[in-house]
């Protein structure tokens, strides 16, 4: 009977990006100008959270403001609001720095 190892007790699991950032089936990845966000479908879009907007087909992300969304052009409310989707709620944020 051999005597086991006690560096089994410090083994750890391999840190990889999806396992960093949260990265499940139904997350969205996607390219910014700076880098990379992912945002979760399934997460409430609450006050003061983060988002990925779909803005008449153009994806932009936003803060959850009363009833509008705050983005680096301004501020997207009124009938624009009709053209406005919510994609998910920004869980990690990867910037690059080339």
């Amino acid at each position: 009977m051999a005597f086991p190892s006690p560096a089994v007790d410090y083994r750890e699991e391999r840190v990889t990006p999806a396992g960093v950032m949260g990265i499940t089936d139904s997350s969205i990845v996607i390219q910014t100008d700076e880098g990379y966000a992912v945002a979760e479908p399934a997460l409430p879009a609450k006050k003061g959270k983060m988002v990925l907007l779909q803005v008449s087909g153009k994806l932009l992300i936003g803060e959850v403001g009363n009833g509008n969304f705050i983005v680096n052009d301004g501020i997207i409310d009124g009938d624009v609001l009709d053209d406005t989707r919510v994609l998910g709620v920004i869980t990690f944020l990867v910037k690059s720095f080339d």
